[in-house]
């Protein structure tokens, strides 16, 4: 059986994801979200906030029967409250990052502990974005927890090569993909970030990936790790 640990599957790439794996009978899949539409006897769904460090800190990854594959997908985020920095609230950049950054690093930590000595394939994919390389004005905590997600990543990757049985690493961007925060970045005022007509251009050209397109890219890499061209990469349409 391949195990599939996903964040964020409630909706977006996350939820195609699990609907695209649950149609191999070979896979199962346990989704992470603070709500679920999805119901399948190969899903199991952990309700779980990712901005509460505590919740987080206290799942254990479980034992498992009958493995050939256990993959991470770490792709839960949130854009937070598009502003620039000086207006924004407290509490918003705190969630920013706890979902983008730091519920990862600790869910990464957990993972490694429970399966690092394991024979079978394990694999981590972290889903960035290229705002991890690009400074957007009004995106500050955004840009910053992805870039910190890339070098978490790529330390990681550095670690597990010094391993006798290393997991996989992986930080992948989507590209720009048509989901709920898409319609959140062009909802925003231009006072807030000023690159806003870049992305109603990309929505009315119809450039925008389909999450089920992402979806079915990401399942490909997870099956043959040598589709990903590096630690850092991203997907092409």
């Amino acid at each position: 059986m391949n195990y599939y640990f996903i964040t964020g599957t409630s909706s977006g790439i996350g939820k195609a994801i699990v609907e695209e794996l649950l149609l191999d009978e070979n896979n199962f899949i346990f989704g992470f979200s603070r709500t679920n539409t999805l119901i399948n006897e190969r899903f199991e769904h952990k309700k779980l906030d990712l901005s509460n460090l505590n919740d987080v800190s206290a799942y254990s990854f479980p034992d498992l029967k009958d493995v050939k594959k256990i993959i991470l997908i770490n792709n839960a985020g949130t854009l937070g409250e598009v502003k620039h920095f000086g207006n924004l609230d407290t509490k918003t950049i705190i969630t920013s990052f706890n979902v983008n950054l730091t519920s990862v690093a600790l869910l990464c930590n957990s993972f490694l502990k429970s399966y690092q000595n394991l024979n079978e394939e394990r694999i981590i994919i972290n889903i960035s974005s290229g705002a991890a390389k690009s400074a957007y004005d009004g995106w500050a905590s955004y840009c910053a927890t992805k870039a910190g997600l890339n070098m978490l990543t790529e330390v990681l990757e550095k670690e597990q090569n010094l391993k006798a049985k290393p997991i996989k690493v992986f930080a992948i961007a989507p590209g720009v993909v048509d989901t709920y925060m898409q319609d959140t970045i062009r909802n925003t005022k231009a006072e807030n970030f000023s690159n806003i007509k870049k992305f109603h251009v990309l929505k009315n050209e119809g450039t925008l990936y389909k999450a089920k397109d992402v979806a079915q890219k990401l399942i490909s890499m997870c099956q043959n790790t040598s589709l990903i061209s590096g630690v850092i990469s991203r997907i092409e349409l």
